[in-house]
């Protein structure tokens, strides 16, 4: 039923914490795939004795030649992926025993009827068991991009999980760059411009903040401002210029990219000259108060 996706970097200390949260699963029709990302520590020595010793689960591990950070290591598993169900799971992620099983239940009920649901959005629990941030407006909300991102009146923050149709994300690779983080909800809004979510007001997943993460670890202004062109960049590229104008969200990233622009540009990987244009205008409008806010 479900692949699992797992990417790692030097996580030999961390990993356990995703392979003990599986073994507790009451269901455990899955595959899971680690993804090393050219580790340098032991890793491969510890997943090959999980392997030898866990018999209800099938464990594929995978060690690329370089590394290319999670966007590529994600990537480069979705090629070995063969249920029709795929989850991806950091390193240090933990489930709740039950999470399969009853992700298992809601994909069923999807199936029993004619759908264009991509995926499953589901919460997410802190150390302290916690909701981080928010609920969706209503359980079982099945919801297009426009209503998820462009039309909502408050902006949902916080962490959510996601359960995949396989075949769909195969079709969306993630974006990435060697050199710096493109924000992973750029790919999942190009899926969900073209199929609907279905979100659900439970959670099943337990997300750690651990050392050298890609929130704690420290970056220079160059490789944010990479990351965020980048962003910034996919989230406009097809996007019509009134719309830039329009809609609040597509405001915020034509102001992140000229921020980011002045720091950082790619000539293959840049908006259209329209684009452009109405974005340094929004820039301008918006600069003034985003400085007075600052020293207030």
């Amino acid at each position: 039923m479900f692949n699992i996706i797992t990417p790692t970097y030097n996580r030999e200390n961390l990993i356990h914490r995703v392979y003990e949260s599986l073994t507790n699963q009451t269901y455990k029709k899955f595959k899971w795939i680690i993804i090393d990302d050219a580790s340098t520590d032991n890793t491969k020595a510890l997943i090959e004795h999980w392997k030898k010793e866990t018999t209800d689960f099938e464990i594929e591990y995978f060690c690329l030649p370089q590394n290319q950070g999670k966007p590529k290591a994600v990537n480069f598993g979705l090629t070995k992926c063969d249920y029709p169900i795929t989850i991806i799971a950091d390193s240090d992620d933990t489930f709740v025993p039950n999470s399969f099983q009853d992700i298992k239940q809601i994909w069923d009920d999807i199936n029993k009827t004619e759908n264009n649901v991509a995926a499953v959005w589901t919460l997410v629990l802190d150390e302290d068991d916690a909701i981080k941030g928010d609920k969706f407006p209503e359980d079982k909300w099945q919801v297009s991009f426009t209503e998820r991102v462009l039309n909502i009146d408050k902006e949902l923050v916080g962490d959510k999980w996601t359960s995949w149709r396989t075949d769909i994300l195969k079709a969306h690779p993630l974006y990435s760059d060697a050199e710096s983080h493109v924000e992973e909800s750029q790919t999942w809004n190009r899926i969900n411009k073209k199929y609907d979510f279905l979100c659900v007001n439970q959670s099943f997943l337990k997300a750690h903040v651990s050392p050298n993460s890609l929130i704690t670890s420290k970056k220079s202004r160059k490789k944010l401002s990479r990351g965020g062109y980048y962003s910034a960049y996919y989230a406009l590229k097809d996007v019509k210029p009134f719309d830039i104008l329009k809609y609040k969200y597509y405001r915020t990233q034509a102001f992140n990219y000229v921020k980011s622009w002045f720091f950082y540009s790619d000539k293959k990987l840049k908006i259209s000259f329209l684009q452009l244009i109405i974005s340094i205008f929004i820039f301008l409008f918006h600069i003034p108060k985003r400085l007075l806010t600052r020293l207030i």
